[in-house]
């Protein structure tokens, strides 16, 4: 019985009512209660707060005989000349410990009142008895109506719980279901003496998929690779981390490695098939990387690093590729370590640089605008790649950090550039987590403010993905940059169909076609007609077009046949630090002023 059931059914009560814990402190009293001892603030006190210590002592024999199960019946002292007919009886608390419950059927103040009442005993026995009696089966109602509570708010509890470990595309479990199987497994295998194998899942060219055939297309792969590894056995669980990543977590007993990966081999060939929507068919393919506990680690983080680094060689190998992490693994693994320590201290004092690549103006003919590219030098391993130190910010998380620091470090050094009017725009990317992430355009717009950067000298470049999920919270950051005058380029366009709903739905005003196009064309001519009419599509929505990736003299000239309004790429710039972008735009600037001089002149 709670506390606050025992509030409810003698708060109703015009007798004194108290109740005790087993420390004899005051956990109830009603109003009459604490009336009848002059305090209002008694509770977690007890009888030596204004008892004497022979009252006291009284007091607590008769608690303890109380609390041992018995019911008691006296005339007390409670105060000076004052006597009271107190009648307490057990009850079990809310913590299972004993307590009592204390009803005090009349306070007298003499003896001669004591004798009296003493006379009336009989009477009022009877009439605590029923008292009691009621109060009894009351307090049984109530104790059956909180064990049903309990019973449905145990239900809920569980449903909760499995809607928080439950992935909902998918309907297996979740990041945070896959921890607490981990967890249980492991600690089932320490105490039978057992073994099983993590494995990491990857889908290959999920991002096609999504682009080609659409983000419903996408779902239903997914969808299906979980009900088929699902449908498989024996599997403890199968767990969707986030995206197109799963892992899987395998009871395997005492087989050895060879037998392990000839099992995953087979698992693989089943989960691994066409997925089929309608009239369309859709390859899905995946790589794994796994590993096996306890013999490759006992430490459960470190066993998730080892499966994940497996699963980065096996997507390096290329599609469908399965891995075990292996001893050799470790040198890779502390320098994956090295790189995710020295990248949160680079983040952490901002320590991330820019180089910038411009952005040639094929009607004017001189550069219009930069593209800031982040770059990082590790203190030991040096210069790391673009690729591999984002995606490593990503794993982690930190990607929005770097994104700021090279914002902030481009409006320190290309502000000048753009008050001068020597360059129209710069150009930065948004990761997927930065334009999903709330508040993200509120700081964005903050920074431009901080640096005195006119919202429309910037650009900034997003891609598909990064508004596929959350999307209302990217819309919205989106069309809150819009509305201030950011201008906002879909980059990579052209890869697949997605891209034209994603440019019809959002605010694109620039289209930043992938280089896959322009340097294909001479296998594939027909790509001329696509490219045309992407230009005019462009067009017609108010949109201008930039041409990336333009290497070779040929595609210079070919991108500026077809009508692009600007090109991109090692032929026009390779990216350059600020003091060689200084100079190349200075020298533009001279190239400018000279055909500027000899149109005038005639």
């Amino acid at each position: 019985m709670t506390s606050m059931e025992i509030r409810r059914v003698l708060d109703a009560l015009p007798l004194p009512v108290f109740a005790k814990a087993a420390d004899h402190s005051w956990i109830y009293g009603n109003q009459a209660f604490a009336d009848l001892i002059g305090l209002d603030d008694f509770i977690g006190r007890d009888d030596t707060t204004i008892f004497n210590e022979e009252q006291v002592d009284i007091f607590w024999r008769e608690d303890d005989l109380v609390f041992g199960g018995e019911t008691s019946t006296s005339f007390e002292e409670i105060g000076e000349g004052t006597f009271a007919l107190t009648r307490k009886f057990p009850i079990t608390l809310e913590d299972g410990k004993p307590g009592l419950i204390g009803l005090i059927i009349e306070a007298v103040a003499s003896p001669e009142d004591l004798r009296k009442t003493r006379s009336d005993f009989k009477s009022a026995q009877a009439q605590s008895n029923l008292l009691l009696s009621q109060l009894q089966s009351r307090a049984d109602g109530h104790a059956r109506q909180y064990e049903q509570r309990l019973r449905n708010l145990e239900r809920e509890r569980e449903t909760a719980q499995s809607l928080a470990h439950t992935d909902p595309l998918t309907k297996v479990r979740n990041r945070l279901g896959f921890q607490a199987d981990l967890q249980s497994l492991s600690k089932r295998c320490d105490k039978m003496s057992g073994s099983f194998t993590l494995v990491f899942i990857d889908l290959d060219d999920f991002k096609h998929i999504n682009d080609t055939f659409g983000h419903q297309m996408g779902d239903r792969v997914l969808c299906q690779v979980a009900e088929r590894f699902n449908s498989l056995g024996p599997i403890f669980s199968v767990s969707r981390l986030g995206g197109d990543e799963f892992a899987v977590l395998l009871e395997c007993g005492g087989q050895p490695t060879h037998e392990v990966k000839e099992r995953l081999r087979g698992m693989a060939d089943l989960v691994f098939r066409p997925v089929t929507d309608f009239k369309r068919e859709v390859d899905a393919s995946g790589s794994l990387g796994y590993t096996r506990y306890p013999f490759d680690t006992k430490n459960l983080s470190e066993l998730k690093r080892y499966a994940d680094l497996a699963l980065m060689k096996a997507k390096k190998v290329g599609k469908g590729h399965i891995r075990k992490f292996e001893a050799s693994d470790h040198s890779d693994d502390l320098r994956l370590r090295q790189l995710e320590t020295g990248l949160r201290t680079a983040i952490d004092r901002e320590d991330i640089s820019a180089v910038y690549q411009p952005i040639f103006d094929t009607s004017e003919g001189h550069i219009q605008g930069v593209e800031v590219l982040a770059r990082w030098t590790h203190p030991a391993l040096r210069v790391i790649s673009p690729e591999e130190f984002i995606f490593i910010a990503g794993r982690l998380g930190l990607l929005v950090h770097v994104d700021q620091i090279v914002l902030k470090r481009a409006c320190r050094e290309l502000g000048p550039f753009i008050h001068s009017g020597s360059i129209e725009y710069f150009s930065v990317n948004a990761s997927p987590s930065d334009v999903a992430s709330l508040g993200y355009a509120t700081n964005f717009l903050a920074t431009l403010r901080e640096y005195r950067i006119d919202p429309g000298t910037v650009l900034i470049e997003i891609i598909e993905t990064a508004v596929m999920e959350k999307s209302r919270t990217a819309r919205s950051n989106l069309e809150q940059l819009s509305a201030a005058g950011i201008r906002i380029a879909l980059d990579d366009f052209g890869r697949g169909y997605a891209n034209y709903r994603t440019l019809l739905d959002l605010p694109i005003n620039v289209l930043k076609v992938d280089r896959s196009l322009i340097s294909t064309i001479t296998d594939r001519p027909h790509l001329i007609d696509f490219l045309v009419s992407i230009i005019h599509m462009a067009k017609a929505l108010g949109a201008s077009t930039v041409c990336e990736g333009i290497e070779t003299e040929e595609e210079k000239i070919l991108a500026e046949t077809l009508g692009f309004d600007a090109l991109q790429g090692f032929l026009i710039s390779r990216p350059v630090g600020l003091a060689r972008l200084r100079t190349a735009i200075e020298l533009d600037g001279e190239e400018q002023a000279l055909v500027e001089q000899q149109r005038r002149t005639g």
